[in-house]
This record gives structure tokens, C-alpha cells and sequence, in this order.
């Protein structure tokens, strides 16, 4: 029994840790899309210069 709760309390420590670690993981890769995304804005605008220019 104690060896049971032992295993699922370490089970839990390292879920814990995975979560933590796969949440850093993707704030870091909503920051890149951000990026991008900002990146793509500014080659539309100067790619679409206005006809009547």
C-alpha cells in the first residue's frame, strides 16, 4: 500500500514537472507565432502599395 501511494506521488511529481515544462513550450511558441504573424502584417503592407500610387 505505501509503495503504491509512494509510485503515484512520484508519478504525479513528474507530471507535474511535464506540465510545467510543456506550458513554458507553448507560451514559447505563441510568442514565435506572434512574431510571425507581425512579421506577415508588415510584407502584406508593403506589398500592397495602392494602385493609384
Amino acid at each position: 500500500m505505501r509503495e503504491d501511494m509512494i509510485r503515484v506521488l512520484d508519478q504525479r511529481d513528474f507530471l507535474v514537472k511535464e506540465n510545467k515544462r510543456l506550458q513554458e513550450q507553448l507560451e514559447h511558441e505563441r510568442l514565435k507565432v506572434s512574431v510571425l504573424k507581425r512579421e506577415l502584417e508588415k510584407e502584406e503592407k508593403r506589398t500592397l502599395v495602392p494602385s493609384g500610387a
